[in-house]
């Protein structure tokens, strides 16, 4: 699994040699806020905010896949956080944040993450309308199973990861009836009923239909590709269904 966002900003800013979320960093980001001041200090610790998240997010290959070159990956990366925080800058002010250094570094890694979104053909993952036809059945089965020692381009697992975290907080507390869902769309009914023992079978369909319908409005929402939905799948069955079995 990928690394913590909150590990990211830590070691993100060890590495542009900042022992703690700078306030001096705060300053001279609140400075170019109010008066678009870009001292040389703050680009260069940007810099290396952004370098380090993309070794860490993407990994060397995948920089190179998307970019070209590190240099670029790093321009790029630089430029539009930059300008996305002087278009932003009066509603980033009256918020008065307290860390804007945090926001700063999340601001990079969701670049980032919109970067391998965007540099790479995507063939978006759809379900139809009505939860209980046939075609739809059909496609969760395809999707869900994937063929063994199939080839995973490592971009979508990045995505997967981070998508995966999102569906977890999108169904917390309700794990039990998700892992139902995919439990008796992947493996049969037997091992779902670990999850649903005590529904009618009635109660369970309709179950199901919820759940397709929240599922499919998270896939539409967040432009996710069939394979990333796949791996999403697959991290969620292993990091909570079987944890909970």
């Amino acid at each position: 699994m990928g690394r913590s966002s909150s590990w990211r900003l830590a070691s993100s800013i060890c590495k542009a040699g900042v022992k703690s979320v700078s306030k001096e960093l705060d300053h001279e980001i609140l400075r170019f806020l109010k008066d678009g001041n870009l001292t040389s200090s703050l680009e260069k610790r940007l810099r290396e905010i952004i370098s380090f998240n993309l070794a860490d997010i993407l990994g060397r290959q995948n920089v190179l896949k998307i970019f070209g070159n590190e240099k670029s990956a790093v321009d790029d990366v630089f430029q539009d956080v930059l300008s996305a925080f002087w278009e932003k800058r009066t509603e980033i002010l009256k918020r008065n944040l307290d860390n804007l250094t945090g926001y700063l570094v999340k601001s990079v890694e969701n670049k980032i993450y919109d970067y391998a979104r965007s540099r790479k053909w995507k063939k978006t993952f759809s379900l139809d309308s009505k939860t209980d036809s046939e075609s739809e059945e059909s496609t969760f089965l395809e999707v869900f199973h994937t063929e063994e020692g199939a080839q995973r381009d490592p971009l979508e697992r990045i995505l997967a990861e981070k998508n995966f975290e999102e569906l977890r907080n999108l169904f917390r507390n309700k794990e039990k009836d998700l892992c139902d869902f995919f439990y008796k769309k992947l493996f049969s009914d037997e091992r779902a009923d670990a999850f649903a023992s005590r529904k009618t079978m009635q109660a369970r369909y309709k179950s199901h239909e919820r759940l397709a319908k929240r599922i499919r409005d998270f896939v539409v929402k967040n432009g996710i590709t069939e394979e990333e939905f796949s791996m999403i799948v697959e991290i969620y069955v292993s990091e909570v269904c079987e944890k909970i079995r």
